[in-house]
C-alpha cells in the first residue's frame, strides 16, 4: 500500500486510530498502577593484579585484569557466589530464582565489574549487592591458585559499596505510557491496514484506481435531493450534480476515440451502487450536447429505468427478442433533446441466454449503427454474469463503484470477473462519493441575480435621462456625407 494511500485511510478513521492510539497510554498508565515497584542497587568491584617489576610486566597485567574482569562477571551469577549469599542473608529463594534479579556488565576496556540488584524491597535490594561484591572477593581463593609466596595473583576490591535506593526504578510511567501509546498507534495503523484490504468499503477514487488499475472518469457526489428526482438535468440544470454529470461526458469523449458509433457498457460489482441512474442522467447528459443518443435497459432482472425516467415498462428489449415489434414500435422519447429509451420489457426466465443470443447481438448492433452513443445498463458482475456478455461485445465496461456501498474485496472480484472473458475495464465512475472528495472545489457556479437598485428616493425624471447613456439603436441611420473642403468651416487657431 503506497505512503498517501494509507494517509488517506489514517484520515478516514482518524476517530479510531485517536482512541485506539489513547487506549494503548492508558493501559501503559495502568499497568504502572497495578505492577509491583523493584529497586535497583548497584555495586562495583575492581580487579587488582600482582604488580609487576616492569613496564612490560604491568601492561600484560592490566590485560589479564581486564579479561579475568569478563570471566568474575559471569561467575557472580553462579551458584559458587549467589549459594553463601542466600545463606547469609537468610533470603527466601533459590539460586536460579536470584540469578533472574542479579545482572552484571563489564565497562568496556576497564578491569570494574558492576553488579545490579533488583527487588521489591529497597534495603533487600542493597544488602543483597553487598553480599554478592563479598562473595564474588571470597570465591577467588577457591578459583586462583596461590603463588609461591602465599598470595594470589588477583584480588577483588570494591571500589563503591550498594547503597538503599530512595525511588523505585520500575515501573517507569513515563517509558510505560509512551510504550502503551506507541503500541496502541501500531495496532490501529494495522487494523486499518488489514480491514481496508479485507473487507473495507470503498471510499476513494485511491482506491479504486489501487483495486482495478483503471481511470477514474468523473466523481458523483452523493445529494439527498436525488431520492426525489434521480435525474440532474430534470430536477435542476444548474446544480453541482449536472456539472458532475456534464464532466464525466466529457472524459467519455475520450474512449473509442476511432468510432463513430460508440457503445457504453455499464456495470457495477454489486447492487445499490447507482448503475441505473448514473446511466440515465450520463445518456440524458450526452444527448444534451446534441448527439443522438439511445439508453438501451440490458438489466433483465431488477429493471428499473422505467422509475427513474417515468416511462411505461410494458414493452421492450424483450419484446424485440421475442420477435413481437419492431425496434421503432418500443423505443420511447424522454427530454426535449431527442433522447430515446429502450426499457427491458417483460422479465424473461433466462435473461443470461437471451443477452448472449445472435438476436440480441442484431439487436444492439442495429442500434448502435442508428445512434451516435449507445448506453447499455447491465446487471452487477458479481451475483450475475450478463454483464460480461455484453462488456466483451463491444469492447469493455465502465464500472460505476458506490461509495460505503461497496467492498474493496468485492471490488477486486468484479475485476477478475472482467479479467476470465478477457473485457477490459474502461473506466470507472466514483458514485454516492462524500463531499469531501471533491473538497472546496464542489461548488455552485451559477447565474446570479442583478444587484439591486439603492433603496434611497429616486432622482427626478429630467436629471436620470441627463445622465443616462443613450440606447443604441439597432440599425443606425446612414452618416451625412462629409462637406466639401471649401465649405469646412474655418478653425480660428490664434
Amino acid at each position: 500500500m503506497e505512503h498517501r494511500g494509507l494517509l488517506n485511510l489514517l484520515r478516514l478513521h482518524w476517530l479510531s486510530v485517536i482512541l485506539v492510539t489513547a487506549l494503548g497510554g492508558a493501559l501503559g498508565f495502568g499497568y504502572t498502577l497495578l505492577a509491583s515497584p523493584e529497586y535497583t542497587a548497584d555495586t562495583e568491584l575492581f580487579i587488582a593484579v600482582s604488580s609487576g617489576e616492569n613496564t612490560g610486566e604491568l601492561a600484560q597485567g592490566s590485560n589479564y585484569s581486564q579479561q579475568q574482569a569478563r570471566n568474575y562477571s559471569a561467575v557472580a551469577t553462579r551458584e559458587i557466589v549467589l549459594q553463601p549469599v542466600i545463606n547469609t542473608l537468610a533470603l527466601d529463594t533459590t539460586v536460579k530464582a536470584l540469578r533472574k534479579r542479579v545482572s552484571t556488565t563489564v565497562p568496556l576496556n576497564t578491569s570494574l565489574i558492576s553488579i545490579s540488584v533488583r527487588d521489591s524491597d529497597a534495603d533487600r535490594a542493597a544488602a543483597t549487592a553487598n553480599a554478592i561484591a563479598t562473595s564474588l572477593s571470597r570465591s577467588v581463593e577457591k578459583l586462583v591458585p596461590k603463588l609461591p609466596d602465599g598470595s594470589y595473583p588477583i584480588s577483588l576490591k570494591t571500589v563503591q559499596s550498594a547503597t538503599v535506593p530512595a525511588f523505585p526504578s520500575s515501573p517507569n510511567t513515563s517509558l510505560s505510557v509512551a510504550l502503551g501509546l506507541l503500541a496502541g498507534l501500531a495496532l490501529a495503523v494495522g487494523g486499518v491496514a488489514v480491514r481496508e484490504y479485507v473487507n473495507a468499503k470503498v471510499r476513494t477514487a485511491e482506491q479504486i484506481k489501487a483495486a482495478t488499475g483503471s481511470n477514474l472518469l468523473g466523481s458523483i457526489v452523493y445529494d439527498k435531493s436525488t431520492s426525489a428526482d434521480p435525474m440532474a438535468l430534470r430536477a435542476n440544470k444548474l446544480s453541482p450534480r449536472a456539472e458532475e454529470f456534464r464532466q464525466l461526458r466529457t472524459n467519455l469523449r475520450f474512449l473509442q476515440a476511432d468510432n463513430d458509433h460508440k457503445v457504453f457498457v455499464l456495470t457495477s460489482s454489486i447492487p445499490g451502487e447507482g448503475k441505473s441512474a448514473t446511466a440515465a442522467n450520463l445518456a440524458a447528459t450526452i444527448a444534451a450536447s446534441g448527439a443522438s443518443v439511445c439508453l438501451v435497459e440490458a438489466d433483465l432482472r431488477r429493471p428499473t429505468l422505467g422509475g427513474i425516467l417515468d416511462l411505461e415498462g410494458g414493452i421492450g428489449f424483450t419484446t424485440l427478442l421475442a420477435g413481437e415489434a419492431d425496434l421503432d414500435d418500443v423505443l420511447q422519447p424522454w427530454g426535449k433533446d431527442g433522447l430515446r429509451v429502450l426499457l427491458s420489457g417483460e422479465i424473461p426466465p433466462n435473461p443470461s441466454e437471451l443477452l448472449g443470443s445472435v438476436r440480441a447481438e442484431e439487436i444492439l448492433t442495429s442500434i448502435r449503427d442508428r445512434f451516435d452513443v449507445t448506453i447499455i445498463d447491465c446487471p452487477p458482475l458479481i451475483p450475475v454474469t450478463d454483464a460480461t456478455i455484453l462488456a466483451r461485445l463491444f469492447g469493455g465496461a465502465i464500472l460505476v463503484v458506490g461509495a460505503k456501498k461497496v467492498e474493496t474485496r468485492e471490488l477486486r472480484r468484479a475485476v477478475e470477473r472482467m479479467a476470465v472473458v478477457d473485457a477490459p475495464i474502461l473506466g470507472t465512475v466514483l458514485n454516492l462519493a462524500p463531499a469531501s472528495v471533491m473538497g472546496r472545489y464542489r461548488m455552485t457556479y451559477s447565474p446570479q441575480p442583478a444587484p439591486r437598485t439603492s433603496s434611497r428616493s429616486p432622482r427626478p425624471k429630467a436629471q436620470r435621462a441627463s445622465t443616462a447613456p443613450a440606447p443604441i439603436p439597432l440599425n443606425p441611420p446612414p452618416a451625412d456625407p462629409p462637406l466639401p473642403a471649401s465649405q469646412k468651416p474655418r478653425v480660428d487657431v490664434r
